[in-house]
């Protein structure tokens, strides 16, 4: 099926319209959102019915979307997305990839990037996801390679040892898992304080994920974001919103605060991320031309 994609216009009626047929504002969770300037794309309008999870995804409470500054500069930053979470489930073969950041929408055209997502996921239905971040590879070299490694059933420690030519290395941070249940994570020397990951297994399923970040409020963003995914109950996109909640509340990343460098490009005003996604995909899902431009099961950004 062709993907569709929605905005609030065309979600069913729900616990967040009013009487009137106006909306209150409704919280995706972890970062600030007002549906009528969130994407969402799914595979069908069925898709679409705030059932399990998406239900849980998006009836939860309220808070404004920050609107970007279209005069922003457009110059890359040094650490492009903040923390991030990738799962994969052995059972189903979905997989999905989450992250958040303090990097205002209007500098990743310096990229060029259409967003965060656009240079830092890489996806590949039915046999793994990645995450490419801190001080971002512009010409996609990296994340090219982990894509094709991944498709080639490389395992994901050989191809941290491929990337490790880079002669940027350590202004990079990867998280990688496949489909046997195999990942790595890399935190460069040069991310700066609170730079780190976790990879684990959700005890008693054969769901296998990696939790990464830099710049970050404390270590405890991603132990809390590991710890929240593997305790938490329902489904690999459950678990995965959980995780990225629970790094949220630990204090997600610490630029939005104002207080240390590099200072934020949007204003502050008590957040934790400016800009967001959330992405699963499934393994009969239609791959692309690049990392992470196919047809997804779900995808959503703000």
């Amino acid at each position: 099926m062709q993907k569709k994609r929605a905005t609030s216009r065309s979600i069913p009626s729900h616990g967040s319209f009013q009487a009137d047929g106006s909306q209150r504002p409704v919280r995706l969770s972890f970062f600030n959102i007002d549906l009528q300037n969130a994407n969402f794309e799914t595979q069908s309008s069925a898709d679409f019915t705030l059932g399990d999870p998406m239900r849980r995804l998006l009836l939860t409470s309220t808070f404004t979307l920050f609107t970007v500054i279209a005069s922003l500069a457009a110059t890359p930053t040094a650490a492009s997305a903040t923390w991030s979470v990738i799962a994969i489930d052995l059972d189903t073969g979905r997989v999905v990839v989450s992250s958040a950041t303090c990097v205002a929408q209007g500098r990743f055209a310096g990229f060029p990037a259409l967003g965060l997502m656009d240079i830092q996921a890489i996806v590949v239905p039915g046999i793994g996801v990645a995450a490419a971040q801190a001080g971002v590879d512009n010409t996609r070299e990296n994340q090219n390679l982990i894509y094709e490694q991944l498709k080639l059933g490389t395992d994901p420690r050989l191809i941290l040892d491929m990337l490790s030519e880079d002669p940027s290395i350590e202004r990079r941070q990867f998280g990688i898992i496949d489909n046997q249940g195999r990942s790595v994570g890399f935190s460069g020397g040069d991310n700066g304080e609170a730079s780190s990951s976790i990879q684990g297994q959700v005890p008693g399923t054969r769901i296998f994920y990696s939790v990464q970040g830099n710049i970050l409020a404390s270590d405890q963003v991603v132990t809390d974001a590991a710890y929240a995914l593997e305790e938490t109950d329902g489904d690999i996109i459950d678990k995965v919103m959980a995780a990225m909640e629970a790094a949220d509340e630990a204090g997600g990343d610490r630029r939005c605060t104002c207080e240390t460098e590099p200072v934020p490009d949007a204003s502050c005003h008590s957040r934790n991320a400016h800009v967001a996604y959330i992405l699963a995909a499934d393994p009969d899902d239609m791959e692309g031309d690049s990392f992470n431009d196919g047809n997804y099961f779900m995808y959503i950004d703000v």
